[in-house]
């Protein structure tokens, strides 16, 4: 049974539906979510594009760590985002792995920019999708509170400008943590989409996640859909994992299928 679980959490595939509702939609929007791919086995990737495919999504969000720190280098990162691109337009936020990654190599966040991948770190597009008007955003710093920063720092003006807008905001944002401490959730966004805590990496039966970073074990934050002050967020249990002291168990990768819809 042991067993059992930690193979199907690294060989299996869930989809996750969520429906929202906000006055500021005018057209129904589809988009899905993955995280935390970290550049595991083919097949688990070949599952991913097959389930995203059929989910036919407006966008593709891609929320960090889709390359792991410890690969020998990115071809099949590159070749698993050429794959989605050509489903729908992907957007990227940056995880700890991609920094981690393209620190330790030397090597360019542009390689994923020429796949036609379009990279936000404290950098938001406004988009347009069918006849809703999206600002879409990527941050991995903390979202602290407006009094928390010292003087014009630079992503507290970035959060400054990126609310200032009409349109439905939506962040990606690797770390949860990065809006849940530090009153974060002050700031006047309508979805954050986050990853990072592998849904606990080992899921009990009525108890959830066994353990997350900066909450330590059986933490409330583990995956789901969280109401944050006025902003919702969802976290994901993502793809995979890297290497954890503890393998995934009971927790199958999960692709993240959410529809917004016109109030």
């Amino acid at each position: 049974m042991i067993t059992y679980n930690i193979v199907i959490s690294y060989y299996t595939l869930d989809v996750t539906h969520y429906s929202l509702t906000s006055s500021k939609i005018n057209d129904t929007i589809h988009i899905v979510m993955i995280a935390d791919v970290h550049d595991f086995h083919c097949k688990i990737k070949n599952k991913t594009i097959a389930k995203i495919k059929e989910l036919q999504p407006d966008i593709i969000l891609c929320v960090g760590d889709i390359i792991d720190d410890r690969s020998a280098n990115d071809h099949a990162t590159l070749k698993y985002l050429q794959a989605l691109r050509r489903i729908a337009p992907v957007y990227m936020s940056l995880g700890n792995h991609e920094m981690d990654y393209y620190a330790s190599k030397k090597s360019d966040l542009k390689r994923i920019k020429e796949q036609g991948i379009t990279i936000l770190d404290e950098t938001y597009e406004d988009i347009a999708i069918r006849n809703s008007k999206i600002r879409l955003g990527g941050l991995y710093n903390y979202a602290f509170s407006e009094s928390s920063y010292k003087g014009k720092d630079r992503t507290m003006q970035f959060l400054k400008t990126f609310e200032k807008t009409s349109s439905y905001k939506i962040m990606m944002a690797h770390r949860p943590d990065s809006f849940i401490f530090g009153d974060g959730s002050q700031w006047s966004i309508e979805l954050v989409l986050s990853g990072h805590y592998h849904g606990g990496q080992v899921v009990l039966p009525f108890l959830g996640g066994l353990y997350a970073p900066d909450q330590g074990f059986f933490p409330h934050y583990d995956y789901g859909m969280f109401q944050l002050k006025n902003m919702k967020m969802i976290i994901t249990r993502g793809i995979s994992s890297s290497d954890e002291l503890l393998p995934r168990f009971n927790n199958p990768g999960e692709v993240v299928d959410i529809t917004i819809k016109k109030r």
